[in-house]
């Protein structure tokens, strides 16, 4: 597990008397909105032990919010630890790690299923009609998009975290989070899963504690390994899939990475003694391997705990952010392809990602 969860882990247990109990304002409708044509949705964590996971919704033409779309679409809460959302075909899912649940919901955020898992899902990726979860008790599994029935689920390393597809592949960052709880290390590998046979073909060697990976538009996948948080650091590091070989990214460093076209986006968070984040905003070409910017939210100052997002049509960028103190409404910046501002609203309470839908 990161700082991020340690700290929220903190604050559950110091602030559960002033924990929100709704996460709709007093003067906000019950009514659900009309779905525009084109919308964001931001999935919010909510703070550990207060089921208040939530989604919002953001209208791009009118500039509106609405917020808890999810309830007011289903009349019950979207629970506790929202974690991941990915948009695929007609379909949304919606990863919540503390139910063990996969919620699927239409673009409407109506629910169609939820889908119960027994290892608390993680993060998405989709490929080939399927779609793909990480479960942190160590396995990846794959979902039916037609039945949605997990049909199948293969052992990968400890704890993963976050995955990627490329050529065949699956790639699948090990953090081995959950170390701190025996003493032991935590892991330092990337499986490798044969897309075809979905079962573990290999493991690469990296830098300890692997949560974040994405691919590039070649043949090479890059990986945030957050280390152990003492004498080992954060490192951002790039692998040659052909070969495996592993190589350091020594003009920058990362703690949160997205990419968009040939660019990866890379937030890297320096916390003080007190756990307070001071952030470079990075944009480096995969292409020529050079760092285009260190700064691409300009004079647009940006506070909390940032997370970084994109849009492949449109190539925008989101930066969600966490409140200083983990437990008020967190806010969403955009920028556009050429990393100018556009807009800022509120989420929900520590958004995670944003997606955009067109319909």
């Amino acid at each position: 597990m990161n700082k991020r969860f340690f700290l929220l882990y903190a604050l559950c247990v110091a602030m559960v008397a002033t924990l929100f109990a709704n996460c709709k304002g007093d003067d906000e409708p019950d009514v659900p909105p009309v779905i525009p044509s084109e919308y964001l949705y931001v999935l919010n964590c909510g703070v550990m032990g207060s089921n208040n996971a939530s989604l919002t919704l953001y209208d791009v033409e009118k500039g509106k919010v609405s917020q808890c779309i999810f309830e007011m679409q289903n009349g019950r809460r979207l629970g506790e630890n929202g974690q991941d959302i990915i948009v695929y075909g007609s379909k949304m899912y919606i990863a919540m790690t503390e139910e063990n649940t996969i919620e699927v919901t239409d673009l409407e955020a109506k629910s169609i299923k939820q889908i119960k898992t027994d290892g608390g899902p993680r993060y998405f990726t989709a490929h080939g009609g399927k779609v793909y979860v990480t479960y942190f008790n160590g396995y990846v599994a794959r979902i039916d998009t037609t039945s949605l029935l997990v049909e199948a689920k293969t052992s990968v390393g400890r704890n993963p975290e976050q995955l990627t597809v490329a050529n065949g592949k699956l790639y699948i960052a090990n953090s081995g989070g959950l170390a701190f709880l025996t003493g032991e290390e935590r892991d330092k590998t990337i499986s490798v899963v044969d897309i075809g046979s979905f079962t573990e073909t290999e493991k690469i060697v990296v830098i300890e504690n692997p949560c974040n990976v994405v691919s590039d538009t070649k043949d090479h996948i890059y990986v945030v390994s957050k280390g152990n948080y003492e004498d080992i650091p954060n490192q951002l590091q790039k692998i040659n899939i052909k070969n495996n070989e592993v190589s350091t990214v020594k003009s920058m460093n990362a703690t949160h990475i997205a990419t968009v076209g040939t660019k990866l986006y890379s937030i890297y968070s320096l916390y003080d003694e007190n756990w307070k984040p001071e952030c470079l905003f990075y944009v480096y070409d995969m292409v020529s391997n050079t760092v285009l910017s260190d700064n691409f939210t300009g004079t647009t100052r940006i506070v909390g705990d940032p997370l970084v997002s994109t849009d492949a049509e449109s190539g925008e960028v989101y930066v969600t952010s966490a409140s200083e103190n983990y437990v008020n409404n967190g806010d969403v910046y955009i920028f556009d392809k050429s990393n100018q501002f556009v807009t800022k609203f509120e989420a929900g309470i520590m958004p995670m990602k944003a997606v955009k839908i067109r319909r």
